[in-house]
């Protein structure tokens, strides 16, 4: 059964502030290394097939792709083109698979996994399904399932109290303020 977490009332400002600083952790993926989209797809796999037809490509075991800074490491990956042969999505599915990217130059790299993983390249969307956990730095959230809408910064994630995730869980480091050291 699906199970929804929801704030009520006396958690709200608990509740909005958790939100704000999720999505200050996660907004910098909103842009990704400018020259990540100009850079060649690489992908590496035992196996591949190719539908022509319907714009889908299968590869299979120990598939990895790599785009200048995006990584993604898979047991099967399907690659879906439109009709102009650019990718529209790609669903990665693996114990668990891996995504990296590195947001921009001075951040550290944004890594997460899932069971499957989902990235709607059109609508920017990253969906985590199943056992998801994502980290940047020291900030990590899990749950079961994360998703992203990269393009309005706007996160959202859940547990299921039938998965191994049954709760949310977030790490959030403190901050340290510098211009006080000085």
């Amino acid at each position: 059964m699906n199970q929804k977490r929801r704030i009520k009332c006396p958690r709200a400002a608990a509740g909005l502030t958790l939100i704000a600083c999720l999505g200050a952790f996660l907004a910098p993926s909103a842009h990704a290394l400018p020259e990540d989209r100009e850079q060649p797809i690489y992908i590496e796999s035992d196996r591949a097939e190719r539908d022509g037809l319907n714009g889908v490509t299968t590869y299979e075991g120990d598939v990895r792709l790599r785009q200048g800074s995006l990584n993604i490491r898979a047991e099967r990956l399907t690659v879906h083109t439109g009709e102009d042969n650019q990718v529209k999505r790609v669903i990665a599915e693996g114990s668990p698979a891996h995504f990296e990217q590195k947001p921009n130059a001075e951040d550290p790299p944004i890594a997460a996994q899932a069971l499957t993983i989902r990235y709607e390249v059109d609508r920017e969307q990253l969906k985590l399904l199943r056992n998801a956990w994502m980290e940047q730095g020291e900030a990590t959230m899990s749950g079961n399932r994360i998703d992203y809408d990269i393009a309005s910064e706007v996160l959202k994630a859940e547990g299921d109290s039938d998965s191994e995730r049954p709760r949310i869980e977030m790490v959030l480091p403190p901050q340290n303020d510098r211009s006080s050291q000085d």
